[in-house]
């Protein structure tokens, strides 16, 4: 019996030690916790704990294109893929990274490239519950705020294979700058964005393509003429959403061999909204260039202007959809729709005049992916043989 006693007396000894050194052990910060979506087999939330977030989208295209007056053209082309990297440092400091690689080979005498289009931090300064509301500090490479594609790009989110040609043409998606600013949102229905940024090189200006090729690409971007940007969304409910963007860039700075100020003023507006299985959407957007003349009068070493740019270029488009399977048990849509672009890279010249009327089908099995489908005809101002065509696109996007 005594030798039983002193076996129990041992092993309680050791349970004691055990839990004492259990208790100084450090509690472990394993970050922020990511929701995942639920297996198909199972309707729990499998939660990790983890403060790095990995994701990215992608898409690929088909098109077959027939102008007016030639042969067909057919392509394929893996268009972008994208990765995101993101590291929440603090539950107030975060880090957010896109890289992309288009059309699928980046080298020397290839069509591809590799761009950095965002990585930032972000820094909370306040919280919903300050006099001022949510306030964040945000630096680093960040999107221009103009418009809605730029900022919401992922190719399930819009319809139509290729991004609007208003969003591409006048407002140059993908828009990324180098800069410092802020984001805010006073209440549940109000945000906006204010930032200092990196501006334009105006000697990328044309006619066909507006400021679009102005674009540095925070590439050891030229930062004399600095640039400011700014948007403000108002949203009366979680299903509509407006809002209103402004931009300003003296450009000529940012080029030695011009002698003008190519003031640069960018004015959009926008607005869409969800209702009932019906998703619409429009979008205004216009940018004045100053000092054109002198920019279009820069001469290249053969004598040739460099530019050719307009004093102003704009476009506009409305888009309607709607969801047949609404009404339906399924979280399936399958959403026919219909949008009409127009847009323009001089006012003064009929044949910069486009109109697009863009006709199509977006299925969306789950919300991260789209298999779409459309018909875009395409129609330019003017009396030019081969300018009119009718486009095919096929297409799939995803979001992983």
């Amino acid at each position: 019996m005594t030798r039983y006693n002193a076996l129990f007396a041992s092993l309680c000894i050791l349970l004691l030690a055990h839990d004492a050194h259990a208790e100084q052990v450090p509690e472990q910060d394993t970050g922020p916790t990511m929701e995942l979506p639920a297996e198909p087999a199972q309707e729990k939330m499998v939660v990790v704990d983890n403060p790095v977030s990995i994701g990215g989208y992608g898409e690929m295209h088909y098109s077959a294109t027939r102008p007016e007056d030639g042969p067909m053209s057919n392509e394929i082309d893996l268009h972008r893929l994208v990765l995101y990297v993101g590291r929440r440092f603090t539950d107030n400091i975060r880090f957010y990274s896109e890289v992309e690689v288009e059309h699928a080979i980046a080298a020397d005498g290839a069509v591809g490239e590799v761009a950095v289009e965002q990585a930032f931090i972000d820094y909370d300064l306040l919280d919903r519950s300050s006099a001022v509301g949510e306030l964040t500090l945000r630096t680093g490479v960040v999107l221009v705020p103009m418009g809605i594609i730029n900022q919401q790009h992922e190719p399930n989110s819009f319809h139509g294979v290729e991004r609007p040609s208003v969003d591409k043409v006048i407002i140059p998606s993908t828009w990324h700058e180098g800069g410092i600013g802020v984001s805010g949102k006073p209440n549940d229905q109000i945000a906006y964005q204010l930032y200092v940024l990196g501006g334009l090189n105006p000697l990328g200006f044309s006619a066909g393509s507006g400021i679009r090729g102005g674009r540095q690409d925070v590439g050891e971007a030229r930062t004399d003429g600095l640039a400011f940007a700014g948007r403000a969304e108002f949203s009366p409910d979680t299903a509509a959403t407006i809002g209103v963007s402004g931009y300003y860039n003296s450009a000529g700075k940012n080029a030695d061999e011009v002698d003008a100020d190519v003031s640069v003023l960018g004015l959009s507006a926008d607005a869409r909204g969800k209702f009932s299985g019906v998703e619409a959407r429009a979008v205004f957007a216009m940018f004045r260039i100053g000092d054109s003349e002198k920019l279009n009068a820069v001469l290249d070493a053969d004598g040739n202007p460099i530019t050719d740019v307009a004093k102003r270029v704009l476009g506009a488009y409305g888009e309607l959809a709607y969801n047949v399977l609404y009404s339906a048990d399924t979280a399936k849509e399958l959403l026919p729709f219909v949008r009409v672009e127009y847009y323009n890279t001089d006012p003064n010249e009929d044949t910069r005049t486009t109109v697009d009327i863009v006709s199509g089908l977006t299925f969306r099995p789950i919300p991260e992916l789209a298999f779409k489908g459309d018909v875009i005809f395409r129609r330019k101002g003017g009396d030019v043989a081969g300018d009119n065509a009718t486009l095919l696109n096929l297409g799939i996007g995803f979001l992983y």
